[in-house]
């Protein structure tokens, strides 16, 4: 299917051509590089993709499950007794007042996802419902775990309930933790909790320090964000929060982890004119937001990653997606990118459809359980990087009827 809209468009739009036109011209191709490599979630994206996985896990688990969408609290102070109406007696999902975030959007999800089922989805539920009707699982949910502290500081203050962790102790309720993204060191963070949750995420952070990209270019990129991260108010965020350098962003909003060139707001002193000024996604930008998640450019990322044979050879044009997308999972194994973030990246898909990928991968033994490149997978890279056009004898292959073409002659050794 022909990728329509891209995250190099944003640098069509007005606030892109201003954004470009503040680097030096030897540092554009760098700039461009940033924005083009970007991951954008748009709204339909999120979405689709959190009902799906709390739908999935409500099969799996003991109903009823109770949802709650994850927020800024006071983790001192029991969520129940803070967050609980005086008047109606209900819990209330957003804090008082017109400036939510990402919490709304979610709040509305399990609301409507609540309404095909309200006798076993439980939509923020108070203590003395979730007893009541016998509650076995918590799952709570959120856009992004950055540092982990927001999603830590949420659960403990369920932990303030005497009811709460009783039950926990008891075992009688498990935690879950869904969001769409999360860091490796804000996943490991929340996973310490004395709740002992669960963690679900669609994808794993991408980030430009682990590009399936030469180092040379890696250390390039850094070197751009931290120069003229210092011409912005956010100087201390030239790497992102952490100095993640996230490559994410959604279109209800830019995370702080990705670098500050991208969302510094403007001040006297610092008028810096960012893409997402102050980590808001203006209607200009909005546009460049796809409907679904794309991957990148197959042959682009085949360069990058120094597969130039390959990326040269048309063998890409001839294996429909699946087949594509296998020889990429190859090509960027043999270079050493083995992280799934990378991999998940550089293809489009999710954690879970990454990894199905892979496992077909290892079980035809191309690469090995801990993701290095077998006899058998160099033998059909080669056969790929040899390819010649023979189109005229050979019809398309399906997409979801990819074989090896050198299968025979990898067993052979």
């Amino acid at each position: 299917m022909k990728e329509e809209l891209e995250s190099v468009n944003l640098l069509y739009t007005k606030r892109g051509r201003q954004w470009l036109e503040q680097f030096a011209i030897a540092d554009r191709e760098v700039a461009e590089r940033i924005v083009r490599s970007l991951t954008l979630v748009s709204h339909s994206q999120f979405e689709r993709s959190l009902q799906r996985i709390l739908e999935s896990e409500v099969v799996e688990r003991e109903a009823p499950v109770a949802f709650f969408a994850v927020r800024e609290v006071d983790a001192g102070v029991s969520y129940f007794e803070k967050c609980t109406n005086s008047d109606s007696g209900e819990i209330d999902a957003l804090v008082h007042g017109a400036d939510h975030g990402s919490e709304a959007r979610i709040a509305s999800i399990i609301r409507n996802y609540c309404k095909t089922s309200p006798g076993t989805l439980l939509n923020h539920p108070t203590i003395k419902r979730m007893r009541s009707s016998r509650c076995r699982t918590i799952i709570l949910v959120d856009d992004f775990i950055g540092s982990g502290k927001r999603t830590s500081d949420f659960i403990q203050s369920f932990w303030c309930s005497h009811s709460v962790t009783s039950w926990r102790s008891l075992k009688y309720i498990r935690f879950i933790v869904v969001a769409y993204s999360g860091t490796d060191a804000g996943i490991r963070r929340v996973k310490k909790h004395k709740a002992r949750p669960e963690i679900v995420i669609e994808r794993g952070c991408p980030s430009f320090k682990h590009m399936p990209w030469r180092r040379q270019v890696i250390e390039q990129v850094r070197s751009v964000c931290q120069r003229y991260g210092k011409k912005t108010c956010k100087k201390r965020f030239s790497l992102g929060f952490l100095s993640v350098m996230g490559s994410m962003v959604f279109e209800h909003g830019c995370p702080n982890n990705a670098p500050a060139i991208l969302w510094a707001p403007s001040t006297d002193k610092k008028p810096w004119s960012a893409l997402f000024p102050d980590r808001v996604i203006l209607a200009g930008e909005k546009s460049a937001f796809p409907p679904e998640i794309t991957r990148q450019d197959p042959v682009r990322t085949l360069l990058d990653v120094g597969q130039k044979g390959l990326a040269k050879s048309g063998a890409l044009m001839r294996r429909g997606k699946t087949g594509e997308t296998i020889l990429i999972i190859l090509a960027l194994i043999a270079k050493g990118q083995r992280r799934q973030i990378a991999l998940s990246y550089a293809t489009g898909l999710s954690e879970l459809d990454c990894l199905r990928i892979v496992e077909k991968c290892i079980k035809w033994e191309f690469i090995t359980q801990s993701r290095r490149i077998t006899q058998k997978g160099r033998a059909e890279l080669m056969a790929a990087r040899q390819f010649k056009d023979r189109s005229s004898k050979i019809p398309e292959r399906g997409e979801e009827c990819y074989y090896p073409t050198q299968l025979r002659r990898a067993a052979r050794g």
